[in-house]
């Protein structure tokens, strides 16, 4: 019986890292999307954004059963409730990399800033960096690695403050900038609430190990 209820519970975790492998694809593309200007394949990202949502729902619903057909010890308990609470997360950072698109869609290639969206790249790539490093630590359940990777929400912090004042200033400057300006800033915003949502699941790896709600973020 307990042979079977470990299977469940990994089985679990392997959807919830199929999910997190389908969400770094998406944001992948995202980025290239931005990079090649290709706003079709923005619009089919954006559209896209269903089947993430759909992950989640499964995940939840295989959540749910396993809390109401077995009867987990405290340890399986809190597997069980972290990869359901993390599940949303992931969910979310999909919608803020269909936001990114929703974004390419609307920018004005006549008006783009080829210097501003390589910072853009860069500050997305960091945040992609930081989704691979999560799936990589995430079977571990070790709550030292999650706190090293947390530190690096600063980074991104960091950069959307200081590339947020530095486009406001150009859109102040030149009227010109405003349109695709407003949807760099967009962009930035989404970026930035990706690896706040990194940190956030960070915080379930530590609570998997030591039973501690903690906030990283």
């Amino acid at each position: 019986m307990r042979e079977h209820f470990d299977l469940e519970l990994q089985s679990l975790e392997n959807h919830f890292l199929e999910m997190a492998q389908e969400v770094l694809k998406n944001g992948s593309k995202t980025l290239l999307a931005m990079m090649t200007y290709d706003q079709q394949l923005a619009s089919i990202l954006v559209d896209d954004d269903k089947r993430i949502n759909d992950y989640q729902i499964a995940i939840e619903i295989a959540c749910a059963n396993v809390l109401a057909l077995q009867q987990p010890m405290v340890s399986d308990l809190r597997l069980v409730l972290a990869i359901m609470a993390s599940s949303s997360d992931l969910e979310r950072m999909a919608d803020h990399f269909a936001g990114i698109a929703k974004s390419i869609t609307r920018l004005k290639e006549v008006e783009r800033s080829p210097l501003f969206e390589e910072r853009l790249q860069e500050m997305g790539q960091d945040a992609l960096r930081m989704l691979e490093d999560m799936i990589r630590i995430f079977p571990a359940h070790t709550s030292s690695s999650a706190k090293e990777l947390a530190k690096q929400d600063e980074s991104l912090d960091q950069a959307y403050w200081y590339l947020s004042k530095e486009m406001i200033s150009q859109m102040k400057q030149q009227d010109v900038h405003i349109p695709n300006g407003t949807e760099y800033l967009a962009i930035l915003h989404h970026i930035e609430r990706f690896g706040d949502y990194i940190a956030n699941i960070c915080e379930r790896l530590v609570y998997l190990e030591t039973g501690e709600l903690v906030e990283l973020n």
